[in-house]
């Protein structure tokens, strides 16, 4: 006899975050790190992946990174030279905004510095990216990687047939094939096939899905350095050019 529904337990409290122990938490953690490592680095991520950031994070396992909120972060380091954990470091402060990190470490800065230019992965877009490049399915048996260098071109298998025609494209399937109509009546121009996306749209949801399926991947994650402080000579050294207060320095 199955277990009747009207038979489960229900909680008479519910467990919520602390948000000011995170707060708190993570502003330590930048103060123990800063007095603990001879290298502090200002990141940017391009496109950020959980699983790209571990890939990060394993490969440096002698440091540490973090990431959160920026004025927490600050909290940590310090606003000026009156709070600053270190000495120097409250001028890391212009460059800690937006979307970045911070990376500490004991490894040289040209160790660092080559390791994150030569670090790239790509990963498929999600709605709203900026499509890289024109995506077009000619006409005949869909094939997979379209677009890609060095893509495997493998024949679509049959089972995702319904989803291509719940996308929008007009399929069907001919003597065990996926195959794209010869005269699709959507997204059709005077170059033949169907067209997912051009270079430069704005991709929507559905031209995700299809991308996806087609295993065309648009994102690059990356990162890039912004600044770095040297607790040897207690500077700050800025990399590259970046926007700071309005100034292109």
């Amino acid at each position: 006899m199955p277990p009747s529904k009207r038979n489960r337990v229900v909680p008479t409290s519910k467990t919520h975050k602390n948000r000011k122990e995170l707060v708190r938490r993570l502003a330590a953690n930048v103060q123990q790190a800063a007095e603990q490592y001879s290298y502090i680095w200002v990141f940017d991520v391009e496109n950020s992946r959980n699983n790209f950031i571990k890939e990060v994070r394993t490969e440096f396992d002698d440091s540490r990174i973090m990431m959160g909120k920026t004025k927490v972060m600050m909290v940590g380091l310090g606003h000026n030279p009156e709070t600053e954990v270190v000495p120097g470091v409250s001028a890391l402060g212009p460059y800690v905004k937006g979307e970045v990190g911070l990376l500490f470490t004991d490894r040289e800065p040209q160790e660092i510095q080559d390791y994150f230019s030569n670090y790239l992965n790509v990963d498929f877009a999600r709605s709203g990216t900026t499509a890289a490049m024109e995506v077009r399915i000619p006409p005949g048996e869909i094939h997979t990687q379209y677009g890609v260098d060095g893509g495997e071109d493998d024949p679509l298998p049959i089972s995702i047939e319904p989803t291509l025609r719940r996308l929008g494209i007009p399929t069907r399937l001919l003597k065990g094939k996926v195959v794209l109509e010869e005269r699709p009546e959507e997204a059709m121009d005077d170059d033949e096939g169907y067209l997912v996306c051009r270079e430069g749209d704005k991709l929507d949801s559905r031209q995700t899905s299809i991308l996806k399926i087609l295993g065309v991947r648009m994102s690059e994650f990356k990162i890039e350095l912004k600044a770095v402080y040297d607790k040897s000579t207690e500077s700050v050294r800025e990399i590259g050019t970046m926007d700071v207060d309005g100034q292109d320095v």
